[in-house]
C-alpha cells in the first residue's frame, strides 16, 4: 500500500522530517542556550554567600567553618581573614608589599596547588603576581607582615608553594594565602552553596551556626537575588521551549492527518473490499496506521539526521537524550494524527461504498 500510493507516502516522509528538523533547529537550540545560560549562572561566583563579623565578636571560629563546610547545601566553607600587607623577608619594612589572607579551613577550597607543596599552619603560598611584585624568581622563601600595636614585632610566614586560586576566589590572585592557626578566629566566612537555588539555604544554615547575638552583629553579601533572576529566566525559558516545541508537533501532525484522511477518502474502496471480504475494524484501524507509520518512520531518520548536521554547523548541537526524544515524539505524533481518519474507514459501511448507481 505504502507503494503504491508515492504521493502520500512522501508527503508523510516530508512532514515528519520536517517536524524533527523544525524541533531540533529551534527547540533543541532553545535547550542548548537554557542549559548554556542556566551554566554561567550558576557558576561559583553566583553560588558564594559571604558573612562578615562586622563587631569582632569572635562569631566566626574554626568550629563554624568546619560545621559549615559539612552542610549537604554546602560546595565549601572557608574562613578568610582581612587582608594586611607583606614583604619580602630580606628586604624588610620598606620593600614593595603585596596582600596577605589568612585562610581557615581546607586552604585546597581557595586556591589549587602550582608548585612546592601544601602548607601547615603558619605557611604560606604565594601567587605569580606576588612573587614577581617581591622579586623572588621562586615560590620559597619567607614574608613578613610588619608589626604592630598587638604583635609589635613583625610575624613572619615561610613560602613553600605557588598557588592558582578557584572560582570565585580570583581576587586573592595578586597576594599570599596564610595557612591559619587550627584556632585562630576569622573575620569572615565564605560559603559556596551546591547551586544558585542552595545559596539562600546555605545562607539561612550559616547564619544558623554563628547565632549573632543581633542583626547588626553580621553583615551578608548574598546572591539570593541572581538566584531569583536564574529562577526566572530558567522559567521563561523552559515554557518558551514547550510552547514552540507543542506548536511543531502540532502543525506535523495536523498535516500527516489531512494527508492519511485525504488517502483513506481515495482508497475508500479498497478498503470497503476489504470490509466486505472480512476484515474487522481492527484490522482495517491498524492498517491505516500502519501505513502511516512506516513513512513517519523513514522521515524522522532522514529529519533527525538532518537537524543534527544543521545545528553541528550552528555549534548548538542538542544532547543525544533530546534528539532521540525528538524523533520518538515526531513518530507518534504522526501514529497518533491517523488514528481518527484510520477510525473514519473502519466504522463506514462497506455496502454504501461498494454500491454502483
Amino acid at each position: 500500500m505504502a507503494r503504491s500510493a508515492l504521493v502520500p507516502t512522501a508527503l508523510v516522509v516530508t512532514f515528519v522530517a520536517l517536524m524533527c528538523a523544525g524541533t531540533l533547529t529551534t527547540v533543541g537550540r532553545s535547550a542548548v542556550t537554557e542549559a548554556q545560560v542556566a551554566q554561567r549562572m550558576d557558576g561559583a561566583g553566583s553560588r558564594v554567600v559571604v558573612i562578615h563579623d562586622a563587631r569582632n565578636g569572635e562569631l566566626i571560629t574554626p568550629t563554624v567553618v568546619d560545621q559549615t563546610n559539612r552542610l549537604s547545601v554546602t560546595e565549601r566553607a572557608v574562613g578568610i581573614s582581612q587582608a594586611f600587607d607583606v614583604t619580602h623577608h630580606t628586604l624588610g619594612a620598606g620593600g614593595p608589599r603585596v596582600p596577605a589572607w589568612q585562610v581557615t579551613g581546607e586552604l585546597r577550597h581557595v586556591a589549587e596547588l602550582a608548585a612546592g607543596r601544601w602548607p601547615s599552619p603558619g605557611e604560606s603560598l604565594i601567587s605569580t603576581a606576588a612573587q614577581e611584585a617581591l622579586g623572588m624568581d621562586h615560590p620559597i622563601g619567607t614574608v613578613q607582615a610588619p608589626a604592630t600595636r598587638s604583635t609589635l614585632l613583625e610575624t613572619t610566614y615561610p613560602v613553600v608553594g605557588s598557588f592558582t586560586p578557584r572560582a570565585p576566589f580570583e581576587d586573592y590572585t595578586a597576594g599570599v594565602l596564610i595557612a591559619a592557626d587550627p584556632a585562630e578566629i576569622t573575620d569572615s566566612l565564605h560559603v559556596v552553596a551546591t547551586s544558585a537555588s542552595a545559596a539562600p539555604s546555605a545562607q539561612s544554615l550559616a547564619l544558623a551556626l554563628l547565632a549573632p547575638p543581633s542583626l547588626d552583629a553580621v553583615t551578608v553579601q548574598s546572591p539570593l537575588s541572581l538566584a531569583a533572576l536564574q529562577a526566572e529566566v530558567a522559567g521563561d525559558l523552559t515554557m518558551f521551549s514547550r510552547t514552540l516545541l507543542l506548536a511543531v508537533l502540532g502543525v506535523g501532525a495536523l498535516l500527516v492527518a489531512v494527508v492519511v484522511f485525504a488517502d483513506v477518502l481515495v482508497r475508500r474502496n479498497d478498503l470497503g473490499r476489504r470490509r466486505a471480504l472480512g476484515a474487522t475494524r481492527t484490522t482495517i484501524v491498524l492498517l491505516v496506521v500502519s501505513r502511516t507509520a512506516i513513512p513517519a518512520l523513514l522521515g524522522a531518520a532522514v529529519g533527525t539526521l538532518a537537524g543534527v548536521l544543521i545545528t553541528q554547523r550552528l555549534h548548538a548541537a542538542p544532547p543525544g537524550d533530546f534528539t532521540a526524544g525528538t524523533a520518538l515524539l515526531a513518530i507518534l505524533a504522526a501514529i497518533i494524527s491517523s488514528v481518527p481518519p484510520a477510525l473514519y474507514a473502519a466504522f463506514r459501511d462497506p455496502v454504501r461504498i461498494l454500491r454502483t448507481p
